[in-house]
C-alpha cells in the first residue's frame, strides 16, 4: 500500500507542477516564458525517467492537461479581480 500511495503522489505532483508551467507560459509576455515550457518538458523527461509503465505516463499527460486547465482558470479569474477592482458595497 505505501509504495502505491507513493507513485500516485508522485504523480500528481509532477503532474501540478508541468500544468502549472504550462499555465504560466502563456501569461509572460517577455523572453523569460520560455524558461517555463523548457522546466515543463524537464520535468517530463524527469517523469518518464523514473516511471516505465504506458499507464502511468497516460496517467500523467491526463492529471497534467487538467492541472493545467484549472490553473489557467484560476490565473485568468486572478487577473480579471484584480484589473476589475468591486466598488463599495
Amino acid at each position: 500500500m505505501g509504495e502505491r500511495f507513493r507513485k500516485g503522489m508522485l504523480l500528481t505532483v509532477y503532474s501540478m507542477g508541468c500544468g502549472l508551467m504550462l499555465s504560466l507560459f502563456p501569461f509572460i509576455k517577455s523572453g523569460v516564458n520560455l524558461i517555463f515550457s523548457l522546466l515543463a518538458l524537464v520535468i517530463g523527461f524527469y517523469f518518464f525517467k523514473n516511471f516505465s509503465s504506458l499507464r502511468s505516463r497516460i496517467l500523467f499527460f491526463v492529471i497534467a492537461l487538467l492541472f493545467f486547465v484549472v490553473f489557467t482558470i484560476v490565473i485568468t479569474m486572478i487577473m480579471y479581480a484584480i484589473s476589475h477592482p468591486q466598488g463599495a458595497a
